[in-house]
């Protein structure tokens, strides 16, 4: 039976969050919290990587997390918040001074439980064209090696490029997003209208909240001034 019971509000302590990204799929969040970790060691925190893992393994946990998501849907509130804060809290107790949430909060529950258990620097709103998102997720491969993420439109930029089993020598080694798929993503993006405009509206009002095309490059400067 796994515990629901999850939502307990942190009061003596907040988690230091650098960044909050929120905006649609594919709309380059992932990339820019990389990119902050890289260069400043703030570790990302992303329920969808983290659930991508969960779907691999063979539970009752992965059977509610593939149930819940098959439809592009969200899985629930309470499990969500629970493997945020969990991850977080490892992090932090590893020795990071700072992380940054890639995709969440995605529902206005999961602001509030947010709002009293991290204290956020700066809320990033990745807005994009929709066309453009839809490019992006048809043309998007994980290389197996490195685990790099890269678009089949460009030059491939692994890691390893030494090693001729890397994919940028070989499409063998392509790995596509199980979510990767129009009809999937449509249906995400319905569910982000739906659930997650709401999370952005509230928030628009914070005093640090900015929005910002994350495809374009001058976008990683306005948010080191920021921060």
């Amino acid at each position: 039976m796994i515990e629901k019971n999850h939502n307990t509000i942190q009061q003596n302590f907040k988690i230091p969050v650098s960044v909050v990204f929120l905006g649609p799929p594919a709309s380059g969040k992932g990339t820019t919290a990389s990119f902050l970790d890289e260069k400043f060691g703030y570790k990302p925190v992303s329920p969808g990587n983290i659930f991508k893992k969960i779907r691999t393994d063979k539970s009752e946990l992965s059977n509610l997390v593939i149930e819940a998501t098959k439809n592009g849907g969200l899985c629930p509130d309470w499990l969500t918040n629970k493997i945020v804060k969990e991850e977080s809290e490892k992090i932090i107790l590893m020795g990071a001074k700072s992380i940054t949430l890639d995709g969440y909060p995605r529902t206005l529950e999961q602001l509030e439980f947010l709002n009293c258990n991290f204290d956020v620097k700066l809320f990033v709103y990745a807005t994009s064209n929709l066309n453009k998102l839809k490019t992006i997720v048809e043309n998007r491969r994980n290389c197996r090696t490195c685990n790099k993420v890269f678009s089949c439109l460009h030059d491939f930029d692994c890691i390893n490029f030494d090693k001729e089993y890397c994919a940028k020598f070989s499409n063998i080694n392509w790995e596509k997003r199980w979510d990767d798929d129009l009809d999937i993503f449509e249906k995400r993006f319905e569910v982000y209208n739906n659930e997650t405009l709401p999370v952005i509206e509230e928030v628009s009002h914070y005093k640090n909240f900015i929005e910002l095309d994350l495809f374009d490059n001058s976008s990683y400067e306005k948010i080191i001034k920021t921060i």
